[in-house]
């Protein structure tokens, strides 16, 4: 009978609900499209990319993330190397800290990170000789002992034993080799202690024996040493014959990497790899690439490597991962945005959408190309230059608004370029001020490059309000008929205008960035307020008034609230719509609840930089210093907090936060990139139409939360067994409710069906579903 309901359920449940993030769980959004470095490790391939790291599998083609979520001990992986002796990849990331990546689990060696040391002390290569990793770092080497995942010796091999910049090594099967800032240093390996500097011969019969050699690699039976010009920014090689140094392959100037491999010396050039036997006989260069007939030019190749098959694996930092055998080329490249800069996340009937741009000096020139991307059923989708030509001729998406009857409907606001309306997959127009009623911050200039857009909003006639900078009209809208109207904010013309959010009633809220704090204007512009942000508290005992002017985003959550982030936590409007009744309008510091009767506003202190709402009206915080935090919907207690200690968050920097209503996960916009955070709540239904639990069945070594979906806002939920028995009861947080697969006992319940009934708070509607555990 059991097994009859295994099999029953399984048909039932188990399909399209296996690819599920769970509750609780981390999923890294980086971009691992700018590759730096490649290994080959028997039978994978680790690329390092700017992003991250990531494996290729030659045996089944397949590509794997490795991070923090997945065993990594940090994020941005600077170098690899590779120990065939003892099966370990090395990974040393910019913080200086150490990976041992074996067969079963991920060793740390956090020895060199945790040092005080003055100066550099950067890990810049790896060399591998047996069970020993010599690390090239800032102030010397540090040898580990791979066996023993422990530090063996360091040696600082400067003048009287002082530190020097060690920025690779080689080994030519008796001596070590060290590329320095200050020249090429050299030791017998079998010396009795290599701790003594005076066992460090440097080499003097070498040109520019003082200057920076960057690379070593030993080939063919010498080792080949690269010079550093910088003061005509190229570089040469220089081989020792047995006899001396020469010059080597004089006709290459530039050089990204060396690598010698199956009796090969692959030289990374950038634009090109090229391939010398062994007598220096050029016998492969690739200086573009072929997929799927079209030929890619401007690449940027950082490094390569070779395995027993021929097969070239090329690192670009443009492209990823790149495979050539022969004239066939293959990209491997996990899924992700083309790079990892984010401005803005905005979220819309289960899209995330991200602008990559900034509020840059344009006057001088610094920007960022345009570029936007969209995550959608669980893929990222980019639009730039390369993929839009609509997209050219300015700079700076930061903004974007969709359209809330059509999802592929889009606007982008731009910090120097006006507006782009993007409709499916096609730019249809650009507004700027020789099209529209948006004004260019250098009036007469006929360039258009200096429309600046700040905040986009949709009224609930579905017209498009922005606002628009450093000029004297700094508020438009776009209406549904196509035309245009621009107004101005009372004497605020000339200034930055930022984001902005719409009340019920169509009244707008505006951020006056650096310090000017906020402008409402009445949804048909027969009142308007300069809004100084002041915070009233009253316990009875004490009256404050508590400045807060610096204003870094805002957010109006689901019961019309509006929650604003500053220099000194957060400020609420819980009636907003009485502004226009009230003078002086104050907003509220929340206090959270710790039971000691004392007053704790929300977070004062920290600059609150995003705020996202959940489903269940729980409030996302981002801050610049401390990480996100997670707080009740009336921000008296604060549920969950995360940060670089923690958990995998990229940064304690916050930049931006978007929510996918439909399955609850928090992106998180920071300086390294997209990191998101499955919550427990999501938007709710109107109807009890597709209610289903996941995982189910529930196996033996599932240990999660078992999750409940499809759900009205607030229902009331029951789980019985078989025979009536309450076995648990909770409130749905939006439209999902978690349970931990445990009884009101705390044991976890056993084998069997489960019954799920649910109502909402009027109890007129109701559902019921099933649950099966299997032990």
């Amino acid at each position: 009978m059991i097994r009859g309901l295994v099999f029953a359920f399984f048909m039932c449940f188990s399909l399209g609900l296996t690819g599920q993030v769970g509750v609780g769980q981390w999923t890294d959004h980086l971009s691992y499209a700018s590759a730096q470095q490649v290994i080959e490790a028997k039978s994978k391939i680790y690329c390092l990319t700017s992003g991250g790291l990531f494996t290729y599998s030659r045996s089944d083609n397949s590509l794997r993330k490795l991070n923090q979520i997945n065993g990594l001990s940090d994020i941005q992986p600077r170098v690899l190397g590779y120990g065939a002796d003892a099966g370990v990849v090395l990974v040393a990331y910019q913080s200086s800290n150490l990976d041992l990546i074996g067969e079963r689990e991920i060793f740390n060696l956090s020895d060199i990170k945790r040092k005080q040391i003055q100066g550099d002390k950067n890990i810049y290569n790896i060399l591998v000789v047996g069970q020993t990793a010599y690390l090239s770092c800032g102030f010397g080497i540090v040898a580990v002992n791979l066996e023993k995942r422990e530090i063996k010796d360091t040696y600082y091999i400067g003048p009287d034993g002082s530190p020097v910049v060690v920025l690779d090594m080689t080994f030519d099967g008796t001596y070590l080799y060290a590329a320095t800032a200050d020249g090429i240093f050299m030791a017998d390996i079998n010396s009795a202690n290599l701790q003594d500097f005076n066992n460090w011969a440097k080499i003097e019969t070498i040109p520019h024996a003082d200057g920076r050699f960057s690379q070593l690699e030993f080939f063919n039976g010498h080792v080949v040493a690269c010079y550093a010009d910088e003061v005509n920014d190229q570089q040469e090689l220089y081989r020792n014959n047995g006899n001396g140094w020469e010059r080597y392959l004089p006709s290459i100037s530039t050089v990204t990497k060396l690598r010698a491999c199956n009796n090969q010396l692959l030289v990374a050039q950038g634009d090109q790899l090229q391939a010398y036997d062994t007598n220096g006989n050029l016998i492969e260069q690739v200086s573009s690439y072929s997929f799927s007939g079209s030929t890619i030019s401007g690449i940027n190749i950082q490094d390569a490597a070779c395995d027993e098959a021929g097969q070239l694996w090329i690192a670009d930092a443009r492209y990823g991962l790149v495979k050539n055998s022969g004239n066939s080329f293959e990209l491997a490249v996990p899924n992700g945005p083309v790079d990892n800069r984010v401005f803005s996340l905005h979220a819309s009937k289960g899209d995330i959408w991200m602008t990559s741009g900034g509020r840059t000096d344009a006057w001088n020139n610094v920007f960022n190309h345009p570029q936007a991307h969209v995550y959608r059923n669980g893929n990222w989708h980019v639009f730039n230059q390369r993929t839009h030509t609509g997209l050219s001729d300015f700079h700076d998406l930061v903004t974007a608004a969709i359209d809330p009857t059509d999802p592929d409907h889009v606007y982008f606001g731009s910090w120097g370029g006006g507006l782009v309306e993007l409709r499916g997959n096609e730019i249809i127009n650009r507004y700027t001020q020789f099209n529209s009623s948006l004004q260019t911050a250098l009036p007469g200039d006929a360039n258009p490059n200096y429309v600046r857009i700040g905040g986009l909003a949709f009224d609930s006639k579905n017209n498009l309000w922005m606002t628009n900078s450093l000029v004297g009209e700094p508020l438009s809208v776009l209406k549904t008929d196509g035309n245009w109207e621009s107004f101005p904010l009372g004497d605020l013309g000339g200034i930055d205008v930022g984001e902005m959010v719409m009340t019920e009633n169509d009244d707008q809220w505006i951020v006056l960035p650096r310090g000017r704090d906020l402008y409402v204007r009445k949804a048909d512009g027969s009142d308007e307020k300069h809004l100084p942000l002041i915070a009233y508290f009253n316990s009875g005992d004490r009256e404050e008034f508590f400045r807060m002017n610096d204003v870094y985003s805002i957010a109006i959550d689901h019961d019309g609230v509006i929650w604003v982030g500053t220099s000194q936590g957060v400020a609420v409007y819980f009636d907003p719509e009485s502004i226009w009744e009230q003078s002086p309008f104050y907003a509220s510091q929340p206090g959270l609840d710790l039971n000691d009767g004392i007053y704790h506003p929300l977070l004062r202190g920290e600059t609150v930089t995003a705020i996202a709402v959940d489903g269940a009206n729980r409030k996302w915080l981002g801050t610049k210093n401390s990480g996100i935090f997670l707080v009740s919907e009336d921000g008296q207690k604060e549920l969950k907090s995360f940060n670089e200690a923690n958990s995998p968050l990229l940064s304690n920097t916050i930049q931006t936060i978007a929510i996918n209503e439909k399955s609850g996960e928090v992106f998180i916009g920071t300086p390294g990139g997209i990191i998101s955070y499955r919550g427990e709540a999501i938007a709710g239904a109107n109807e009890y139409s597709d209610v289903y639990a996941f995982p189910n069945p529930v196996r033996q070594d599932y240990d999660g939360d078992i999750v409940i979906t499809g759900l009205i806002t607030d229902t009331d939920v029951k789980i019985t067994d078989i025979s009536g028995n309450l076995i648990y009861q909770t409130t749905s947080l939006g439209g999902q409710a978690i349970w931990n697969g445990k009884n009101l006992n705390g044991k976890r319940v056993s084998t069997g069906v489960y019954l799920v009934f649910g109502n909402d708070q009027s109890g007129e509607k109701t559902f019921t579903t099933k649950i099966l555990f299997i032990h």
